[in-house]
């Protein structure tokens, strides 16, 4: 059955039913929760939010409709609306931690972080026990980069709720993002014997042991991540830096692949698509997915650099000019002027490579060496 499409409705054979369309008669509160929730969990997103307000008109403030109408319309992504429901509601119990804590989430969520910590604040001097705002704090603290406030917030919401996974999950990203990979992992591994089955904690993981140069670890990581969710592009994309780094190409290049078929449009893909193509001696492929990298984005600049080192390779150094040429218009670095170059040497032009020399030695004297040390200068 579609995901937007609703199931048929049946009254129920009992005469205590109360059905809300029929006959006039109004559901109580309760009933119409049932009913917001069930639309809701249907796609239903329109017909749930008008089964709510039903509700709420016979009782408006009934705390479960609105912490309910407020999580539904979080889940469909509509933040600022969750957030004016919270705010309907603190109307009503201005000390609730729930709703104080859903509010600062709400106001995260939609990217105002900063916004969002007083409510979590209130939240936590109303119910001290409280972990949902603790995890809120560790959540904005990481998104405004202080990840050593971060840290504090997650251990306190994990000295409240022990088993709190996405706790212990923000707690270990946190940590990676300040270096301290091998208290991530072992954060990692407790999230994951709470929940073995989530992919982003694998992938993250993984981020994390590739940083300790555990190789043979990340890659697994990284595998376990794809067979949870096969979709996960970010996933296959980085499994293949990883095999190339250890010089394992031919799987590299299936990753690369995959990835690309998830999502065509990620110009890295497709660069490091080409570049494995280049390792293996496939360039005709290579020079295809550098083209296909330049496509997705005509700003990157590396895509036109390694394509035009490909096509000297493969003996058409006039289109590798054309393509330095390209480069240099976007970012006219010594690289470029000294590929260039090369290429006008390979074609026979030596009048044209020795200004394209010249500034590549201006921009960086260390080109200069290089050019020395080559044979056809010998």
């Amino acid at each position: 059955m579609s995901k937007n499409k609703l199931n048929m409705f049946i009254p129920a054979d009992d005469e205590a039913f109360s059905c809300p369309y029929a006959d006039g008669e109004k559901a109580d509160a309760q009933k119409w929760h049932k009913i917001a929730m069930d639309l809701a969990a249907d796609g239903a997103l329109d017909e749930s939010l008008d089964a709510f307000d039903s509700g709420l008109e016979l009782d408006p403030k009934n705390m479960m409709l609105l912490r309910s109408k407020a999580a539904v319309l979080s889940r469909f992504s509509k933040k600022e609306e969750a957030y004016q429901v919270y705010l309907t509601a603190l109307s009503y119990y201005p000390d609730d931690a729930v709703f104080l804590s859903g509010a600062g989430c709400a106001l995260a969520e939609s990217g105002r972080v900063k916004e969002s910590l007083p409510y979590f604040d209130k939240s936590i001097a109303s119910d001290p026990q409280f972990s949902n705002p603790w995890l809120g704090k560790g959540i904005v603290y990481s998104e405004l980069g202080n990840f050593d406030k971060a840290i504090e917030a997650y251990d306190k919401a994990i000295e409240l709720y022990p088993d709190y996974k996405e706790a212990h999950f923000g707690k270990a990203a946190a940590l990676g993002a300040v270096g301290r990979y091998h208290e991530a992992v072992l954060e990692f591994d407790i999230t994951l014997e709470i929940n073995p089955e989530n992919p982003d904690v694998w992938y993250f993981k993984a981020l994390a042991l590739d940083s300790l140069d555990s190789a043979d670890e990340a890659v697994a990581a990284y595998k376990k991540a794809v067979t949870l969710r096969p979709e996960f592009d970010d996933a296959w994309n980085n499994l293949g830096i990883l095999l190339n780094a250890i010089g394992r190409f031919d799987e590299a290049l299936e990753c690369f692949i995959r990835a690309s078929e998830i999502d065509g449009g990620q110009a890295d893909v497709w660069f490091n698509r080409g570049y494995t193509h280049a390792a293996l001696g496939q360039f005709d492929d290579a020079a295809g997915s550098f083209r296909e990298a330049i496509e997705a984005d005509p700003t990157f600049v590396p895509a036109y650099m390694e394509a035009a080192f490909v096509y000297v390779q493969a003996g058409f150094p006039d289109e590798a000019v054309s393509l330095y040429d390209q480069a240099i218009a976007l970012e006219p670095t010594a690289e470029a002027y000294f590929g260039k170059a090369i290429a006008l040497r390979v074609i026979g032009d030596e009048e044209t490579a020795g200004p394209a020399f010249e500034k590549a030695f201006e921009l960086d004297p260390r080109y200069k060496e290089i050019f020395d040390s080559l044979d056809f200068n010998q």
